[in-house]
């Protein structure tokens, strides 16, 4: 582990919130990962989520964060005298932001009244844990909470947008334009998102929006060095629509009918299993494509260190909404796993085609089948994919160096941030350590 250094005292420290909608939940690995690398780096934090978690399960990886979770009140039930008082309070000491957060909501009809109930339960949090700052991951709900909180008692938020929180066409961009505007920054997973939201939110401050990957720890994610298994597919990923699972089994069937002996495993659960299953099963591939179900991280580890070849062909859904940075793809990739993937969103900042992995356009199953058929049969392509994917981890996706620039801008102070040059483009790699950083715990 690195040893880092600090030029202030341990009593000089920010003490940083993260808010999310539900935690942990078992499709956000990177968030947990995310936590990990900041505690590991120093960073004191304090976790609050606005519901309890409702999958029953979870990665092993959320035993390792440190932070207590605080849950908020989720509805009104039991709650009412408390919450009413705590309202009337805020209606005294401030009654024009108040009165401003209750023409937000009437203004966006999709906001429920409750947020302005969380927003003050979230300001009673902060003061309570004495919290600096506050990051949210997504702007859906979590993030009307912060800017409700923001104009109640000025909290200091920042925000981490995906994909279907700002894709969706359902997203009101007037609120995500507001929620940004008002955030000290706002750092989204690829340069694709940003250059949408530029476009497509008017009024945005631009210099708001830094781009900042998703990161994992390829010390993990790595080759073991043994055979993998011939003619092996794997994916894995919620099963909706923008995965483009169902295009990945028409491929196989492809490959299966020019006399290809494939096996295909997708891991995952959702709400196109019945869609997938049918699919399987009216195309004779029952014995060459199995649903495995939700992995493990461990498992899904594995599968990508065993297999010839992962796909994740990702396509737009009818909603609008699309992957912009799946995770997954980068487990490949330092997994050594030849990949391939699609020419959409942020996915060819991940994949170099030809050099990092194959790269088709979005619902061209043919080209999907010729591209899966090219890393199976030919060694020398799966060879040259395997390390250049190794090496595009390394160079773009380490977790320990893009945590870092989350770190620094974590600890800058408001002046700082909103002063901060270069916003427009991926955040450098040299930033230097964060000078309010405590290196207690560290080694």
């Amino acid at each position: 582990m690195k040893t880092l250094t600090s030029t202030t005292s341990q009593t000089n420290h920010k003490r940083i919130g993260y808010m999310l909608r539900m935690y942990p939940r078992f499709s956000q690995t990177f968030v947990v990962n995310e936590i990990l690398e900041l505690e590991n780096q120093g960073v004191d934090l304090h976790i609050a989520s606005l519901r309890l978690p409702n999958e029953g399960v979870f990665h092993e990886s959320a035993t390792r964060v440190r932070a207590r979770v605080n849950y908020f009140n989720d509805r009104f039930i039991g709650n009412v005298k408390k919450q009413l008082i705590s309202q009337a309070k805020l209606l005294r000491r401030n009654p024009g932001d108040y009165f401003s957060a209750m023409r937000l909501i009437q203004r966006h009809r999709s906001e429920k009244w409750f947020e302005l109930v969380q927003a003050s339960e979230l300001l009673r949090w902060v003061h309570k844990n004495k919290i600096d700052h506050v990051h949210v991951h997504f702007g859906t709900d979590e993030a009307t909470v912060a800017l409700l909180a923001n104009k109640l008692g000025n909290l200091s938020y920042s925000l981490t947008l995906h994909a279907f929180d700002i894709f969706r066409d359902n997203v009101d961009k007037r609120l995500l334009r507001d929620k940004i505007n008002a955030s000290q920054f706002t750092v989204t997973v690829c340069e694709s998102n940003r250059q949408y939201m530029v476009k497509q939110l008017p009024g945005v401050d631009a210099s708001k929006i830094k781009v900042l990957y998703n990161g994992i720890d390829a010390t993990r994610f790595a080759p073991t060095g043994s055979a993998r298994k011939p003619m092996s597919i794997f994916s894995v990923g919620r099963l909706i629509e923008k995965k483009g699972f169902i295009d990945l089994i028409h491929a196989i069937d492809i490959l299966h009918r020019k006399g290809l002996q494939l096996q295909c495993e997708i891991a995952g659960e959702g709400r196109e299993q019945r869609t997938l299953q049918r699919a399987i099963k009216d195309l004779g591939l029952k014995n060459v494509v199995k649903l495995i179900g939700a992995l493990e991280q461990n498992d899904v580890r594995k599968k990508m260190q065993q297999a010839s070849c992962f796909a994740l062909p990702c396509v737009r859904a009818k909603d609008g909404n699309v992957d912009a940075l799946p995770t997954v793809l980068l487990e490949s990739l330092a997994c050594g796993c030849p990949t391939v993937s699609t020419m959409l969103s942020g996915i060819p900042e991940i994949i170099e085609d030809g050099i990092s992995g194959l790269l088709i356009e979005p619902g061209d199953v043919q080209g999907l089948a010729s591209a899966i058929e090219k890393t199976l049969v030919d060694p020398q392509l799966a060879e040259s994919l395997s390390s250049g994917g190794q090496g595009r981890v390394r160079e773009r996706f380490s977790v320990d160096k893009n945590v870092a620039r989350l770190r620094n801008l974590l600890c800058e102070s408001p002046s700082d941030i909103s002063t901060a040059q270069a916003t427009t483009t991926v955040l450098d790699a040299s930033v230097p350590p964060c000078d309010s950083l405590s290196t207690e715990g560290l080694g």
